[in-house]
């Protein structure tokens, strides 16, 4: 397929966003989706680590209470590799797929792993840094200026390489 004939499956009021950098409500929109795949993920897990417990002693079993402390690094562990994995692999994470974005480097690519990691590092550490996407002139996050990347508007199942642009 074509890229004018994949563009034309778009709707005409949203083909001049293709390419331009986000907002902050889309990107909050895709975190808040990403979450509840967090807490899915979690979820399941627990539910896994049940059953074995289970499996183990059944006569004496109880559903195992994590500490708080544990319960944080493992969620932080988790979607550290989220993170990092779908920027590494396809630029973008469930939420972002579903809101039409894609996280890129200043000249459009996809990010390779180290800085993938490090900007899962600071979204997991620091995702209120996600808010100064309202005040930034070029909608970029504390996490875009210190890795040197942004999230753009991209419904193409493939990734094309352009730099980022501003509206």
């Amino acid at each position: 397929m074509t890229d004018e004939a994949w563009l034309s499956s778009i709707p005409e009021a949203a083909r001049e966003y293709q390419g331009t950098r986000s907002g902050v409500v889309s990107r909050v929109l895709a975190a808040a989706i990403d979450l509840v795949v967090l807490i899915v993920v979690l979820g399941g897990a627990y539910l896994g680590l049940a059953g074995f417990v289970f499996i183990v002693d059944p006569v004496r079993f109880h559903f195992p209470v994590p500490r708080r402390e544990v319960l944080l690094i493992v969620a932080g562990l988790v979607l550290t590799v989220y993170l990092a994995e779908s920027w590494t692999a396809t630029g973008r994470t469930y939420g972002d797929r579903v809101l039409g974005l894609r996280v890129v480097d200043n000249n459009g690519k996809r990010l390779r792993q180290g800085r993938a990691l490090l900007r899962a590092l600071l979204c997991t550490v620091f995702p209120i840094g996600l808010f100064w996407t309202a005040f930034s002139k070029d909608r970029r996050s504390v996490q875009d200026l210190m890795t040197r990347t942004a999230v753009i508007y991209d419904w193409s199942p493939h990734q094309h390489t352009a730099p980022p642009r501003s509206r």
